[in-house]
């Protein structure tokens, strides 16, 4: 089954520039040359735009098959029940990246060695000798399909991908975070790492999914361009609401916190707080049991997020406003006092202006908003001050340049 995409050369183009990323991944996976899956996702969906692809993410026209147990399409095809024409059953999928993996395992199936095996023994730059092996080993009954796949090639140069292989695996390059991407799962909900170079809209748009979907699945991720720490977990789906492992409890480490929790395994922040009996904006201390499962037999120990550790409850955790004043004033002092020309510190959101002395935390900060003020990621504060997690206390001095 396949189209001939009959928008125009426009469309082609922007199915390229769409997917290229997913390609290059898959083809560093599976060892299927980019250029091959792009020329091949062009003709069976129309370039995206046949109702397999609009409706069910299907873009390479692979049927259910006997052991297919997901959502399923249903439209005519080539399939034919006592003469007459019936609908065929193909795969329906949540996302294209799920589209374009599922089309590798189809290829790359032990069960089809004897009909797709000799094509992974061909260098993955000899893009016509796939193109010619996906053609005789029955893939389309086109006659001509193979001589379509490397006209789409040739016209918009998409070797090009598959010559860059080794180079995007050797350099830091922005692309080259495209192609070592690993799924993981946590309470049966899929996340990625970050890679160097990422933020919420690379990921996003690596996944299928978009930023704001991204960051409502991530409570450690605030804007979509923010950098984010190579490793950090980043869920492509929606935590659930209830922990479906063995484990019962966690037992918190000092530097850890709800948020921190709620990633590791998966859950529901609100979800997690609410099963301890906390509010939101209590922290417990260290050593504390966070229940997973079934409710704490205990009241949860919390700390005051404002108290300066060192100092007891008594001795006023809280500043005053006149201590809060004082903090403020002091800081205002020494940023003033570092630059000799007084009159140009009036913009203090410019980086250029604060970046001699460290920033005194005040009741009412957060991370995301020093940073923002400061004009620098949450990501470089965290680790310019070797933060773990994102509580910090009235007072704290955090250096940001």
């Amino acid at each position: 089954m396949f189209f001939w995409c009959a928008a125009g050369a426009q469309d082609q183009v922007t199915y390229i520039r769409n997917y290229q990323d997913i390609a290059i991944a898959e083809m560093v996976r599976s060892g299927i040359p980019a250029s091959i899956k792009l020329a091949q996702a062009i003709l069976e969906s129309n370039c995206g735009k046949s109702d397999l692809a609009c409706k069910a993410n299907n873009h390479f026209g692979i049927k259910c098959g006997g052991n297919w147990g997901g959502k399923s399409f249903h439209k005519e095809d080539d399939d034919y029940a006592n003469g007459q024409l019936v609908k065929s059953c193909f795969r329906e999928f949540n996302s294209v990246m799920e589209s374009y993996r599922a089309h590798s395992d189809f290829l790359a199936d032990p069960g089809k060695n004897g009909r797709y095996g000799s094509l992974f023994e061909l260098e993955r730059t000899d893009y016509k000798g796939w193109a010619r092996g996906l053609s005789k080993a029955g893939y389309a009954t086109d006659p001509q399909y193979a001589n379509r796949l490397i006209e789409i090639i040739e016209k918009y140069e998409l070797y090009r991908y598959d010559n860059e292989y080794e180079s995007l695996l050797t350099t830091n390059a922005t692309a080259s975070s495209y192609v070592r991407q690993i799924i993981k799962q946590a309470n049966d909900v899929k996340y990625t790492m970050a890679l160097n170079g990422d933020n919420a809209a690379i990921i996003a748009r690596r996944n299928g999914l978009n930023a704001n979907q991204l960051r409502r699945f991530n409570d450690n991720i605030f804007g979509k361009d923010e950098l984010l720490q190579t490793g950090t977990r980043v869920y492509l789906e929606s935590k659930k609401s209830k922990y479906h492992g063995k484990q019962k409890y966690h037992v918190l480490k000092n530097g850890e916190d709800m948020k921190y929790v709620s990633m590791l395994y998966g859950v529901k922040l609100d979800a997690l707080t609410k099963r301890n009996g906390l509010k939101n904006n209590q922290v417990p201390l260290p050593n504390q049991r966070i229940m997973l499962k079934g409710k704490p037999k205990a009241p949860v120990k919390t700390v005051d997020p404002y108290q300066v550790p060192g100092q007891k409850k008594s001795g006023g955790s809280k500043p005053t406003r006149e201590r809060m004043d004082d903090l403020v004033q002091s800081n205002t002092d020494q940023l003033m006092a570092s630059n000799t020309n007084a009159a140009s510190i009036k913009n203090t959101s410019s980086t250029s202006q604060k970046g001699l002395v460290p920033h005194t935390v005040i009741k009412g900060d957060t991370l995301y908003g020093i940073a923002r003020n400061y004009g620098v990621s949450v990501d470089d504060l965290r680790k310019k001050n070797n933060l773990t997690v994102d509580t910090i206390y009235v007072g704290q001095k955090l250096l940001w340049k």
